[in-house]
């Protein structure tokens, strides 16, 4: 196996002690291979390797490339309208999307670091002798987490770019990489995991290590997309079952348990220091970054606030990219709201295409269609996007005009003044966002501002042009609130310090029931779906927040889905409820292939169907890879490229 070249220099790192709480890193300095085997030095690599899976998740890129140019995603008017970063190809599949994109090297790079980094520990991690801290237990946890970690890097690169150079030892960088095929490549993410679980304990002292559960979910998810490989149809069905099996083995583990109210997995959706009601989960921890701290988390990314640190392998972006505009002068869209911390930056580069919205339609009112004083049944979409901004400036509005009325009538009243942005009292709503149409007469009572979704198919994007007519666009839409963090530097700050949930317990019960459809087990798959419907379902006790229902849903039978119902496309859909925003959906399609990927891009993304053809199942090998390697053969590139 060749060595890859460029893979990151695995001996200058980021390091910490390990008892320090969330892998708190300080600088290390250029070091040897041996300094592996010390003591000390086997958890400072470990944690090393951490600070790269930082990288990899930090940047513009990432978020580009996991979220652009899907069937749920598309551009905002930061990226469609030629703003500061040049994203756009990556959701038009334009001529710029190729292998010089400046989007593309960044990950390929900082996935390889990753896998350097791994190598390190594994290669040197064995021979560490026992004494002081580190215990047998820890040694052994050290390990495990490296195999885990160089196997999430490998599966993150393995979905993007199809063949990989496998590099599985340390070393000194060589010119020489081959690429390997994408079986040899799931067999070693396989056999780290497979490691990974027998090392790994069930929980960790320092959150945010990984552990026992953490791997057995990546494998299932590994085992699920590799089951769809169409050089792997001997082992289809068997993978299925490993995922389903490894998958119930994380749900019946005991470890992790659904939290009771779906808003409640975000500290964002709260912004408190504490509950506010006993036994509430999912507010924002102060003494843990404004971070998430419950019981469905089955692994999380550690983030930053260290200014020491403040580059984007300590910081993401995630608080500011999915933000539409809120925030404008008199007489604008969002006349009277000025730019708060709680509301974030909007930067606008990422927003829900109009099927996104229909999906939530589809299931947030039930039976009976959204209007107004009708119970919110599936509070997901209320949980996962703010569709209410107040007044927090002085700006009125008393000659504003009702933006869709057809004569333009006056609107009554005005926006008034002094009000605090999410306080109840002293407030003036200036901005909502509904999931339904309203008649004229409706919007030309109400002195607030309000956004409707397109009255066209949902395939169709009919906000570009009407963006100021009251209808979703490319600025005005609801804003994914999971990310929202009021930890930040100041409004203007674009990074964000809080911790990033990958993997949860929500997403175990999407595999188990995608597997089960692999399977033909309709039952099964719709068992897993319908804890997540209940979870989701509307009770208006004394728990709950916000207040959206009049009676309990949770045994609504319109909340509940059937073996019948049960496809790859509606597991799809169910996803995007569940899960909306976190960063999968990209792989998400890829994983059943590239009919699959095709047909739903070219279906519900109307900037991205014209263009997108085979080849863009896989992305590009970056020209700076091709370029660099000398031998023993030309680097391949992917086909079509």
């Amino acid at each position: 196996m060749k060595r890859f070249l460029n893979a990151g220099l695995a001996l200058v790192l980021v390091g910490g002690a390990a008892a320090c709480v969330d892998l708190d890193e300080k600088l290390v300095s250029s070091l040897g291979s041996d300094y592996g085997k010390t003591q000390q030095g086997l958890t400072d690599l470990t944690n090393g390797i951490y600070a790269g899976v930082r990288g990899y998740n930090g940047g513009d890129s990432y978020y580009g490339m996991e979220v652009l140019g899907t069937d749920t995603w598309t551009a905002a008017d930061q990226v469609a309208a030629g703003g500061a970063q040049p994203w756009i190809y990556l959701d038009t599949y334009d001529a710029q999307y190729n292998s010089l994109s400046a989007f593309l090297n960044p990950q390929w790079q900082a996935g390889y670091t990753i896998i350097a980094r791994a190598n390190v520990v594994l290669d040197n991690g064995p021979a560490t002798p026992l004494g002081g801290v580190l215990t047998q237990a820890i040694k052994d946890s050290r390990l495990g987490e490296a195999h885990f970690l160089r196997a999430w890097a490998y599966f993150q690169l393995v979905q993007q770019y199809g063949d990989l150079t496998i590099n599985l030892h340390s070393g000194e960088l060589s010119t020489e990489a081959v690429r390997e095929s994408e079986d040899s490549v799931y067999k070693v993410i396989i056999d780290d995991l497979n490691q990974a679980i027998t090392l790994l304990p069930v929980t960790q002292s320092d959150f945010g290590r990984a552990t026992k559960g953490a791997a057995q979910h990546l494998l299932a998810k590994v085992y699920l997309t590799r089951a769809y490989r169409d050089w792997n149809t001997a082992n289809m069905q068997a993978d299925f079952q490993q995922a389903l099996n490894l998958a119930n083995t994380v749900i019946n583990s005991g470890t992790y348990s659904l939290v009771p109210i779906f808003a409640d997995l975000w500290c964002g959706t709260h912004r408190a220091a504490a509950p506010a009601d006993p036994g509430r989960q999912g507010f924002c921890e102060v003494t843990n970054n404004f971070s998430e701290r419950n019981s469905e988390i089955i692994w999380s990314i550690q983030f930053s606030y260290d200014p020491v640190q403040y580059t984007n392998t300590a910081t993401h972006y995630s608080p500011v990219v999915f933000l539409s505009q809120y925030d404008g002068g008199a007489g604008g869209w969002a006349a009277g709201v000025t730019r708060v911390l709680d509301d974030g930056r909007p930067l606008r580069r990422v927003r829900p295409t109009p099927f996104t919205i229909s999906l939530f339609q589809q299931t947030r009112c039930g039976a009976v269609p959204c209007g107004p004083g009708v119970d919110v049944v599936d509070t997901r979409f209320d949980g996962s996007y703010q569709t209410v901004w107040f007044a927090n400036g002085n700006a009125t509005n008393p000659a504003g005009t009702c933006p869709r009325c057809t004569s333009g009538q006056p609107m009554v009243g005005s926006m008034l003044p002094g009000g605090q942005v999410g306080a109840a009292a002293g407030s003036d709503t200036a901005l909502v966002y509904l999931l339904y149409q309203v008649p004229d007469s409706f919007r030309q009572a109400k002195k607030y501002r309000i956004g409707t979704p397109c009255t066209t198919a949902p395939n169709l994007d009919c906000g570009k042009a009407n963006d100021s007519l009251g209808i979703f666009g490319i600025a005005h839409y609801p804003s994914l609130k999971k990310f929202q963090d009021n930890g930040r530097t100041g409004f203007n700050a674009l990074e964000g310090g809080k911790d990033r949930i990958v993997f949860r317990l929500g997403e175990t019960y999407l595999i188990a029931a995608e597997a089960a459809v692999g399977l033909s087990d309709g039952a099964t798959a719709a068992a897993n779906i319908n804890v997540l419907r209940v979870r989701a379902a509307c009770d208006p006790g004394p728990a709950n927040a916000p207040k959206l229902c009049a009676v309990s849903h949770k045994a609504d039978p319109t909340i509940l889905v059937t073996a019948g119902q049960m496809t790859l496309d509606f597991i799809m859909d169910e996803r995007e409820r569940e899960m909306s925003g976190e960063l999968t959906r990209w792989d998400d399609l890829h994983r059943p292939g590239k009919a699959f990927f095709l047909a739903r891009i070219r279906a519900w993304n109307p900037y991205a169907a014209p263009n997108v053809t085979d080849k863009h199942y896989l992305r590009p090998i970056p020209q700076q890879q091709i370029q660099g390697v000398t031998g023993p053969a030309p680097y391949p590139q992917n086909p079509g490229w």
